[in-house]
């Protein structure tokens, strides 16, 4: 499908930009500042090499260009990137195994990894979890032009997972999150909002067992969620408009080719106006305009696959298309329990080519407001589309305002988190941490001279 190659033509640019940049990085000037806390044993360097045994104490001398190498180990601390005289941008900071370095907040104040306001800072490769005081993030993002956070995984954090707020891309760098992943964060697993203009992309990532799956407060503007598996979250992708962030409404995200699953969970965290977002939804846009839905597959969704609602503002202007629903609505309400669903606030929102699958027979999806002539359809056979403008769509219906207020509040869905579930090991870690870095006592001509452990040690 169109949308499909699109999805692989933006994953594919992702990477040979991530592979330039490299390339750009490492030349002489560029230094190598190694990282290694003991907890799981250091390799042995040359007389006069610094190791230092921080994170944060490392990238506390790096300068722009520089690399910061981590070695598995547990580092417990809460470490923040910011400007100095000599560093602006485009600094990497890479682990050397995604399952061995785990930055560990149990006993610190702030998120495992915040850059702040330094462009084009580079996270890799590392694990952050119990983050539960202060900012408490896994991995954070805050006023920087381009940035790119890629195999991290977040858990068990008292925030979100990985984060990027009020920051964005000039075109020149890179915004985004690829191969990550987040499970069992209080907000969303993986966040990315306000930015009116993000320019950013999400792929290869998945979002498991954290209050939503995906949150955008008031974001957009050459946004992709794309190639992603998004499952046993309360409610999986939820792009959304707030007062309490810059520029609502939320606006113009393409959510395309994802995997949406089983969504459905009371059992997962959830704080402030997570809390209550609706149980038993794939993609819930919540006050946000313009966004297109296309070419996901969704399924075992307890009440929509889709659901627009008013939060702030009216949905406005969604258009969801050729989507295939499996098991969705299986709750089987009277009203309201539908592949997909507009609320009595919603305008000119539309829907064309999706389907839904059960076993080998494949039907039209199911709509509440029920669609008998078309008036939601976004293409030519809608009877009020004119030759001058998208036409007039029909309105959506007051009784799914109703009964997602009252599955946001808990009455019908009420909530019941105990705390976490194990943590996921040996999850995918970067092929070759060496790629793209500049010689130093771990890696020569681009490889690994020696091998890191896979677990971070006491």
């Amino acid at each position: 499908m169109k949308t499909r190659r699109l999805a692989a033509v933006l994953t594919a640019a992702l990477s040979v930009g991530a592979l330039a940049l490299h390339a750009q990085a490492a030349v002489p000037r560029s230094n190598v500042i190694l990282v290694c806390s003991g907890t799981a044993g250091c390799p042995s360097v040359p007389t006069g090499t610094t190791v230092y045994k921080s994170i944060a104490v490392g990238a506390s001398h790096a300068k722009n260009g520089d690399w910061v190498l981590v070695w598995p180990g547990y580092y417990r601390e809460a470490v923040t990137i910011a400007p100095t005289a000599q560093l602006t941008g485009d600094l990497h900071v890479r682990g050397m195994n995604l399952n061995g370095v785990v930055l560990d907040g149990s006993k610190a104040s702030g998120s495992g990894v915040h850059v702040s306001g330094v462009d084009n800072t580079w996270v890799e490769n590392m694990t952050a979890q119990h983050y539960k005081t202060g900012s408490s993030n896994g991995f954070y993002w805050t006023g920087v032009d381009g940035y790119w956070g890629t195999y991290l995984t977040a858990y068990d954090n008292g925030d979100y997972g990985v984060y990027a707020y009020d920051s964005t891309s000039s075109g020149e760098t890179p915004a985004a999150f690829a191969f990550d992943y987040g499970s069992w964060n209080a907000d969303s697993g993986i966040y990315i909002g306000g930015c009116r203009d993000c320019h950013a992309v999400v792929t290869n990532s998945r979002a498991y067992k954290n209050g939503i799956g995906y949150s955008g407060t008031n974001a957009g503007g050459e946004l992709y969620l794309i190639n992603s598996e998004w499952d046993h979250n309360s409610s999986g992708l939820v792009p959304n408009t707030l007062q309490s962030e810059p520029d609502p409404p939320q606006q113009g995200v393409n959510i395309v080719g994802n995997y949406i699953h089983d969504n459905n969970d009371t059992d997962v965290p959830g704080t402030t106006i997570t809390g209550i977002a609706p149980v038993g939804v794939g993609i819930d846009i919540a006050g946000g305009w313009d966004n297109i839905i296309r070419d996901n597959l969704i399924a075992n969704e307890k009440h929509n696959g889709v659901l627009m609602h008013w939060l702030f503002t009216p949905p406005m202007n969604n258009q969801v298309v050729y989507n295939t629903f499996v098991n969705t609505g299986y709750a089987g309400g009277p009203v309201g329990d539908a592949d997909i669903a507009i609320d009595g606030t919603g305008i000119q929102n539309c829907i064309e080519g999706n389907v839904h699958r059960t076993g080998p027979t494949t039907g039209p999806a199911t709509v509440d407001p029920p669609n008998p002539v078309g008036l939601t359809d976004c293409g030519a056979g809608n009877p009020g589309r004119t030759n001058l403008g998208r036409g007039i769509y029909s309105p959506g219906d007051p009784l799914v305002s109703v009964l997602t207020a009252l599955n946001a509040v808990g009455i019908t869905e009420p909530k019941s988190f105990k705390g976490a579930g194990p943590r996921p090991e040996a999850l995918q870690t970067m092929g070759n941490p060496c790629k793209g870095v500049p010689a130093n006592p771990w890696c020569r001509d681009g490889r690994l001279v020696v091998s890191p452990p896979t677990k971070p040690g006491r």
